[in-house]
């Protein structure tokens, strides 16, 4: 991490420590990110697949996922998208919670296929089923992580296999089962075991190729959330072993044995797969019949399970399965794919994992070479190329040949950097701030559990450091930065230790005297009272030093023999503990600068000798400063102009040296051979958190090393890079910036300007609590000598900045911007059509991050309300829509705080289109922001010009939980109709889509991929009812002439929303007047069930919109209502018994029923609008049921009774769905506000 040293373990001298291994940490939310920022995804969103948030279409679900069929807008190709069953619970940063408890099961599941069906080589193969993207929306007002996959419409292999029953050749199948071996022979080449190894988990699709004038087939694995992969770091180690399918799983799983384990490798994970494949080959030559036949267990004829398959299978004798399918390979009449097949059988059917082949082997068994199993799918030529890019700036590039984790190598800024240089970083930010928020729970929860490897846990709290800084989760708490820094330091991160006390020094907050902080306390006595212009210099001096003398007392304590008796590797890791480097004595002395010894080892040792890295003696010498050295290894033939693996000469290393020996140095080097002009790779430095990389005078630049910028200079053969520039310009070096400018003349190159921090805490190290003077300082410089102007295509330079600042060391970089720029170049307006101005770009942030409100609030102050307010600016969408739409609360707030008027409607061509509230509505609304627009006054009631609907339907009908509506309308004082439009809309879209889709219903395997009703609405309308503010309107009608919701409800005969209503206090002897006759919600629901009786006597066929009532259903509500006036004793239905009610609709099995049931033919009871008490067959009989009566209604959905209201007319007759409104009806508006 910092310069440290270590011997091997066997070497005799003290403090023997290994080389520190760089743990894979086990984190779903890290691995996460890591797999946005790195692989090339397509980010779909909900209504771009087509989803409309009330209906679903399941294809599958699982005990963590559920499958739902998509369409992707653009092509209208099917899809299907996994989805993850979320398991959010509320937590406090204090508690102790792991993954699984704060992101769910499903979650890490669908993590984990994620990365897997990322790699290059999975998405490459055609055996493997090809990711399409992601989707990151919500599920009612829950964040869901969702896998866009490539649809099947001929299903599972077995189901392929079942409908096509005997109508495919021994070959066709073996063939079949050969291409499920190449995927998994892919997977198991990137030590990933699928870990659920069956038929049911592969997808059947058709070729675009035929043979012979038929039809081909492909078989894609899929499914991966039972996979295990192996560590990157740690490839040999344990892995967690997962049960898979009864019946299916290798016999060491099924039995418990590999459980125990404690050798449980990747290695015996994936002769678990190979097992069940055998299993997998077996069931595809039966045509997707089970293996298991009842016949070995004497069960023909009897009741089995998979209790007694199971108990018989662990009871069977050594590779008695492979006996069974030997006899199985046998029996087939075509001898080649019976001796093929035994083969297959042979190599995965044995009990003994040690005795199963690989499944490179079995696909030669196949008589397929292992060899010719390519990958023919096209990918991305970009993610080859990024790859080298990311190499060579420094980035950990993931090796092909395994599946790439998070690690404590990584940093969190490393992967933004990356995302961002890859194009990624906008999948970053579009993550749900509810999720960032449980991320970070997640790494707070290893950073403090007791349970995590000590150098893991200080990593994960070193995480959350950086994310605190980045505005990750929304908020930048400088306080919780310094907390969570220092963690990691007690937790024993190294580089936490190193600048934790000046990080507290930098931002003015007394450190804690906290272990693993001692090295880091000592750097900054030993610097106090230095120059901030100096001190990055001299720090770095002052701790190679330090290093150094602690190696030499370790060195050299025993005497100098020792270093040259020692035949032991020797490590060093001079910048970052990732990269150990491996040493030879003679480079150890001449780090050392032990004259005599290198002297003496020169004597054995090849000058040009290397050590892992690729660093000679040269290097060594350079690297501890010593010129005396250097000059002893110049005149022994030692090549001193030698390149390190990452390009590294001594020359680089000039920085290392004492100002008094510099110019002496650099001489020297550059009479043997250095080049200024050689161009390292980049290097990050942990002790300072730097990121070097570049020629020798970019080194001392990023070093601020003035000396050796001075001496340099002169020397440069070719004219001054504008890298140069870029490199003290990002860090707010002026005083070397000052030095360099007049070296530039004409106009500036388009790569300088200002740039958004990569390193936050190096700035914080390199100034103290100079950084706001320096960051001021080289503002006014960079504005003074045109840098902070137009680029060649006529951007304004700060309009390019806005969208990739960060930090609050960016914020106010630009709020130093502002203040030295024009009012005219602020306001500037790009010369391109459709072009914005630099305000428009800030409001279209998409994080709602507080630390912005300073900057956004100057921007504003250059501008009129009127300017803001009116369109002009966004051509047409006023800027609270844009950020409205971006989901910036803090930016939505300035501009309301400003007097915008939260009500006021875009305007195109002059047609208004929709206003602020409605505009967040029909996106992925933030409870944030809604509760902002309506504290100001957003209208609830007023209805879209162009859809109709009011934002109270929207509210209602939308992805926002139910929880969120209640808080923000808690939030501020509304109107009662407010309420009443609330608790009705909410009703009626209940009741009209669970009428539309299914009284509750389990669906049949059939029917599994019609669409479904969500339970959204349900939840809704049942909370609303609890809520006091509203159960106060349970009676109110909706129009004064309208009837109340118990009597719809007993209308349409919806038995969940009775039970509801009544729970909630609804009055049932409430009835619809027609003057002077009256009809009770009792005698609507019994009056429908006639109807529909009589109906049934004209014609067998339902009426249309009737489909759902069954006289079952109507006996239940009328039943319902029944006991609810008994138990009133309101005497309205004295003596009425449930089989008053079934005579009354003439329902020959409730007839029967309540007979047997002993409910007799001659009790009498009251019946409203009856004058006398009747008995069941009296009461069918009587006048009331006539038409003349004026009782009787039409049938859902033609309903002609004024009297019963607007809103009951519009629930039977079908009301329009409003979801996906905005994307149907102005589908250009809707990708305006996105971008």
């Amino acid at each position: 991490m910092a310069l440290s040293f270590r011997t091997s373990p066997t070497s005799d001298l003290s403090s023997h420590e290994p080389p520190i291994k760089q743990a894979s940490i086990s984190s779903t939310a890290l691995d996460f990110v890591y797999a946005l920022s790195t692989v090339d995804f397509e980010l779909y969103t909900s209504a771009q697949l087509h989803f409309d948030g009330t209906t679903v279409r399941v294809a599958g679900r699982g005990g963590y996922a559920t499958v739902e069929i998509g369409t992707i807008r653009r092509s209208k190709n099917l899809v299907a998208v996994k989805r993850s069953l979320m398991q959010w619970e509320n937590h406090q940063s204090t508690q102790l919670q792991d993954s699984k408890r704060i992101l769910g099961k499903g979650f890490e599941q669908v993590v984990q296929e994620l990365r897997i069906l990322g790699h290059k080589k999975v998405r490459s193969h055609d055996n493997i089923v090809t990711l399409e993207g992601f989707c990151l929306d919500e599920v009612n007002g829950v964040p869901s992580l969702a896998l866009v996959i490539e649809y099947s419409h001929l299903g599972t292999l077995r189901e392929f296999l079942v409908q096509n029953n005997n109508a495919l050749s021994l070959d066709e199948l073996f063939n079949l089962a050969l291409q499920g071996a190449r995927g998994l022979d892919a997977l198991h080449k990137l030590l990933v075991c699928h870990g659920d190894v069956k038929i049911d988990n592969a997808l059947v699709f058709e070729s675009s190729m035929k043979m012979n004038g038929k039809n081909c087939w492909v078989v894609k694995i899929s499914d991966f959330g039972q996979s295990i992969i192996a560590s990157r770091d740690d490839p040999a180690g344990r892995v967690p072993c997962r049960p898979g399918t009864r019946l299916r799983e290798a016999p060491e799983i099924r039995r418990g044995q590999a459980f125990q384990d404690p050798g449980y490798d990747i290695q015996a994970a994936l002769k678990t797969d190979v097992f069940s494949f055998g299993l997998f080959v077996w069931e595809v030559m039966k045509n997707g019949q089970g293996y298991f036949d009842p016949a070995w267990a004497v069960l023909n004829g009897r009741q089995y399970n998979a209790d007694t398959m199971e108990d018989f299978l662990n009871n069977l004798p050594g590779d008695a399965l492979l006996t069974y399918g030997t006899e199985f390979s046998n029996s087939l009449d075509q001898r080649h794919v019976s001796q093929r097949l035994l083969r297959v059988f042979e190599g995965s059917l044995r009990d003994q994992p040690q005795t199963r082949s690989t499944m490179s082997e079995l696909v030669e068994a196949f008589g397929l070479s292992s060899d010719e199993c390519e990958e023919n799918k096209e990918i991305p030529d970009s993610l080859s190329d990024l790859g080298a890019i990311f190499a060579k700036l420094g980035f950990d590039v993931d090796d092909e040949s395994s599946i790439g984790t998070w690690g404590t190598s990584k940093s969190f800024y490393d992967l933004v950097d990356q995302a961002d240089l890859s194009g990624y970083y906008t999948m970053i930010s579009h993550v749900p701030m509810l999720l960032q928020r449980k991320i970070l729970a997640e790494l707070k929860g290893m950073a403090i559990s007791d349970s995590t490897e000590t150098h893991s846990s200080g990593h994960s709290a070193m995480t959350v450091a950086e994310c605190y800084t980045l505005g990750f989760r929304g908020s930048h708490d400088i306080a919780q930065v310094v907390q969570w820094l220092g963690t990691a330091a007690l937790k024993g991160f190294k580089k936490a230790g190193l600048v934790y006390h000046r990080v507290c020094e930098a931002v003015d907050i007394p450190p804690q005297d906290l272990s693993g902080t001692d090295e880091g306390e000592a750097l900054e006595m030993a610097l106090k009272g230095i120059p901030t212009e100096k001190y990055l210099s001299e720090r770095i001096l002052h701790h190679s030093r330090t290093v150094l003398e602690n190696a030499r007392q370790r060195f050299l304590g025993h005497g100098a023999n020792s270093l040259l008796a020692m035949t032991e590797s020797i490590f060093l890791s001079a910048f970052s503990e990732a990269k150990v480097d491996t040493l030879h004595p003679l480079h150890v002395a001449s780090w050392l600068g032990e004259e005599r010894l290198v002297a003496e080892l020169l004597k054995s040792t090849p000058p040009d000798a290397q050590s892992v890295l690729g660093f000679n003696a040269a290097h060594f010498a350079c690297l501890g400063g010593h010129y005396s050295i250097l000059k002893l290894l110049s005149e022994h033939k030692v090549p001193l102009s030698a390149a390190s693996l990452q390009f590294i000469t001594p020359l680089h290393f000039a920085i290392f040296f004492q100002p008094g020996d510099l110019a002496a140095a650099v001489k020297l080097l550059l009479e043997h051979g250095c080049s200024l002009e050689t161009r390292t790779h980049t290097v990050k430095w942990d002790a300072h958190d730097l990121s070097i990389y570049g020629t020798p005078m970019q080194w001392a630049l990023q070093t601020r090393n003035m000396t050796l910028v001075r001496i340099i200079l002169p020397l440069q053969a070719q004219s001054p890079s504008p890298e140069w520039l870029d490199n003290v310009i990002q860090d707010f070096y002026w005083e070397l910036l000052e030095d360099l400018l007049p070296y530039f003349q004409g106009p500036m190159d388009d790569i300088v300007t200002l740039q958004p921090a990569t390193r936050p805490f190096s700035r914080w190290i390199a100034h103290g609590r100079d950084c706001g003077q320096a960051i001021e300082k080289t503002v006014r410089l960079c504005h003074d000598n045109g840098i902070l102007g137009f680029t060649t295509d006529g951007i304004s330079r700060l309009q390019l900045i806005m969208p990739s600042t960060r930090t609050l060391t960016d914020y106010l970089m630009f709020n130093y911007a502002l203040d030295v720029c024009s009012a005219d170049y602020v306001r500037y307006r790009g010369p391109e059509p459709f072009s914005s101005p630099l305000i428009v770009s800030a409001f279209q942030r998409t994080n709602h991050q507080e630390a912005l409100r300073d900057t956004l609030s100057r921007l504003t102050k250059y501008y009129t309300l009127d300017e803001l307010e009116d369109g002009r600016l966004t051509d047409g969408y006023n800027l609270l829509g844009v950020a409205v739409a971006r989901g910036n609360v803090t930016a939505a707030r300035i501009l309301l705080e400003r007097g915008v008027d939260v009500n006021k409607s875009y305007t195109i061509g002059g047609v208004s289109i929709t206003n602020p509230i409605q505009t967040c509505l029909f996106g992925r609304p933030l409870p944030e922001m809604l509760s902002l627009l309506v504290e100001y006054g957003a209208d609830l009631l007023a209805k879209c010009s162009m859809t109709g609907l009011t934002p109270l339907q929207l509210l209602l009908v939308g992805p926002v939980q139910v929880g969120d509506i209640l808080n923000i309308l808690a939030s501020h004082s509304q109107p009662d109709q407010i309420y009443i439009e609330a608790l009705y809309k909410s009703f009626t879209r209940f009741c009209y889509m669970t009428v539309r889709h299914g009284l509750g219903t389990s669906p049949s395997c059939q029917e599994m991929k019609k669409p479904q009703l969500r339970t959204h609405y349900l939840e809704q309308f049942r909370r609303l009812l609890m809520d006091p503010r509203f159960v106060g309107f349970v009676d109110e009608p909706h129009h004064p002439d309208g009837s109340t919701m118990i009597q719809q409800v007993a209308s349409i005969v919806h038995h969940p929303a009775v039970r509801l209503l009544l729970d909630a206090g609804a009055d049932a002897s409430r009835p619809i007047s027609r003057g002077n006759i009256s009809i009770l919600p009792l005698q609507l629901a019994v009056l429908k069930g006639r109807l529909l009786q009589e109906a049934k006597i004209d014609s067998p066929d339902p009426i249309p919109g009737t489909e759902y009532i069954s006289m079952d259903l109507v006996m239940e509500v009328a039943t319902e209502l029944l006991q609810w006036h008994l138990a009133r004793s309101d005497s309205l239905f004295d003596g009425i018994s449930e089989l008053h009610i079934a005579y009354s609709m003439m329902y020959a099995e409730g007839i029967k029923k309540y007979l047997e049931a002993g409910q007799s033919l001659e009790a009498k009871g009251h019946w409203p609008g009856i004058e006398n008490p009747v008995t069941p067959r009296e009461l069918c009989r009587d006048s009331f049921w006539n038409d003349e009566s004026g009782y009787s209604i039409q049938l859902f959905p033609f309903v002609e009774e004024e009297g019963l209201g607007q809103e009951y007319r519009d629930l039977l007759a079908g009301i329009p769905r409003e979801a996906g409104l905005l994307e149907n009806t102005l589908p250009v508006y809707a990708e305006e506000l996105k971008h």
